[in-house]
């Protein structure tokens, strides 16, 4: 690992000089532009990288952040992480993860970050309060959850405006011409606030609200939508919705999955829109309609909040700093046509 030492002895000039520079202070004592451009460039060719401990022993910022990962197992995450690893490579800061595999029954190993000096903590998820998160807020680390919840005192929250990108969708689905719309999807937290602003858009565009229309199924894997889907269609017997909203997109894609299985057609015979917009959404067939999460966005939101940045450094435990979603119009929604009648 290449020191500040060997930067300075390569150049002929001294390690407190090399330092100077590399922590952004040069200009304090008059170092010209010329003698800081060549440090860097060399401290640039030879992979120069501060040292965490020396940074933690002269009291700086590590530039290492953790993460707390509410489902590995959910695509939606993966999106996530590797926005954050992009972001975190471009501020040049490192990442700590941990998380919860359900497979796995095993609590969030939280307690495993403590080992790092940390500048701050991403608590990634909904309805997510991994058990003791509590020690790093009494110690006042900066922490900033990536989710919808309850609010917390300590913690503010970057989220999406679901009632305003919900409203999006449903007002596309009855510019299109559909007036009998359903919904499946779990009954987590996150779903069932999906679930009532869906069911508050549609009375609101003055459409009713079939019971039968919407699903709700126990939390399960990745096979949890086409359990939904298939008990949408047993309970609508003879008359389908023509239009189906999937709490996301990864219900969306296994309920695409039984309506195949039962040769109904997307979107000739009933369309189908998810929520979130994971990568695998556009390559569905058809291609998954949906609400895409702004997750860029959120991620540069709690980004500058932990590192200092900008006037969002300022939030504190109650805040919300809200974002809002962008509908992506694909295949998998369509005009109505004849209803599906069920033989």
């Amino acid at each position: 690992m290449t020191t500040q030492k060997e930067i300075a002895s390569r150049l002929g000039v001294s390690p407190s000089l090399v330092s100077r520079v590399l922590t952004g202070t040069a200009d304090q004592i008059g170092v010209n532009e010329e003698t800081i451009r060549r440090i860097r460039d060399v401290a640039a060719k030879l992979n120069y990288r501060p040292s965490a401990a020396a940074l933690t022993l002269r009291g700086a910022p590590t530039k290492t952040l953790g993460v707390v990962v509410k489902d590995f197992d959910d695509p939606f995450f993966g999106h996530m992480i590797g926005e954050l690893q992009r972001l975190a490579w471009a501020k040049q800061y490192s990442l700590v993860l941990t998380g919860y595999a359900p497979d796995t029954d095993q609590p969030v190993d939280i307690a495993s970050l403590l080992k790092y000096q940390l500048d701050g903590l991403i608590v990634a998820g909904s309805d997510f309060a991994p058990e003791g998160l509590e020690t790093f807020t009494v110690a006042g680390m900066r922490i900033v959850q990536i989710g919808t919840g309850q609010r917390s005192s300590q913690i503010p929250r970057v989220v999406m405006d679901q009632e305003h990108g919900l409203k999006q969708l449903v007002g596309y689905l009855c510019e299109l011409g559909h007036r009998d719309v359903g919904y499946i999807g779990t009954g987590t937290p996150s779903h069932v606030r999906r679930e009532q602003i869906v069911r508050r858009t549609l009375r609101d565009y003055g459409l009713a609200v079939r019971p039968n229309g919407f699903v709700c199924v126990p939390s399960g894997d990745l096979g949890t939508g086409y359990e939904a889907m298939r008990r949408l269609l047993q309970q609508c017997g003879q008359l389908l919705p023509t239009a189906v909203v999937a709490a996301d997109d990864v219900i969306a894609q296994a309920a695409l999955r039984a309506l195949f299985e039962r040769r109904i057609a997307v979107p000739v015979e009933i369309s189908l829109a998810g929520i979130d917009d994971i990568p695998a959404a556009a390559l569905t067939i058809p291609a998954l309609t949906t609400l895409r999460q702004p997750i860029k966005e959120m991620i540069h939101e709690a980004f500058q909040f932990l590192t200092g940045e900008g006037a969002k450094s300022k939030a504190r435990g109650g805040t919300e700093i809200v974002v809002k979603p962008e509908l992506v119009v694909r295949e998998s929604c369509a005009a109505p046509r004849a209803r599906k009648v069920m033989g």
